[in-house]
């Protein structure tokens, strides 16, 4: 890890706890190990770190969903799900689950704009899309391809998306590990599937 990318976890580690306000640019040349003056060949400013922080996790997020071909999803092209059991939503749903709560830096980003959303507008935006507005939105897309090819009752979308994503939410925030969360997230995605699945 170069000096540059230590600046950046220690920051987020310290952001994830203390809240951004509350670290200075001296707490965090001291968790890595470097002169106060020495950030400054890295990074403008405290600010500069807190920016590079928001990018670096969202570009970690989408090569995870590049691993899961969830892209081309994301962009409305839904047919790799025509032919797919909807158990696979399973398997998709606990991976997602497990990178945000065992990926070091993206566990630490939620933790990170779970407390700073209050104390930031623009990252009460960051916050509201990137674990409310998007998951709702994209399921509501994918519920209502599912519905219309066949694999899912007909339903409103948008009530199946809130149904299926409000647990997950609810889990997310209460359990930091997969394991501990694993029992309640089968349960709940394989009861929403039999009740909602036609395959």
């Amino acid at each position: 890890m170069t000096t540059k990318e230590k600046i950046l976890f220690e920051a987020l580690s310290q952001f994830s706890v203390k809240g951004y306000s509350s670290v200075s640019i001296r707490d965090i040349a001291y968790a890595v190990g470097i002169k106060e003056s020495s950030i400054y060949n890295h990074y403008v400013n405290k600010q500069a770190i807190f920016d590079e922080i928001i990018l670096f996790c969202q570009n970690r997020a989408s090569q995870q969903y590049e691993l899961l071909n969830l892209q081309e999803t994301f962009k409305g092209n839904f047919d790799v799900y025509e032919h797919i059991p909807p158990q696979v939503l399973l398997t998709i749903s606990k991976t997602m689950f497990n990178f945000y709560v065992s990926d070091e830096y993206l566990r630490k980003f939620r933790q990170m704009l779970t407390i700073e959303q209050y104390n930031n507008a623009h990252i009460a935006v960051i916050y509201k899309d990137t674990f409310i507005d998007q998951p709702i939105q994209f399921q509501t897309l994918l519920f209502q391809h599912l519905i219309l090819t066949g694999s899912l009752h007909n339903a409103n979308p948008k009530a199946l998306a809130l149904e299926f994503y409000a647990p997950i939410f609810l889990l997310l925030c209460r359990y930091d590990s997969l394991e501990d969360a694993s029992e309640l997230l089968n349960i709940h995605i394989n009861h929403f599937i039999q009740k909602n699945s036609k395959i």
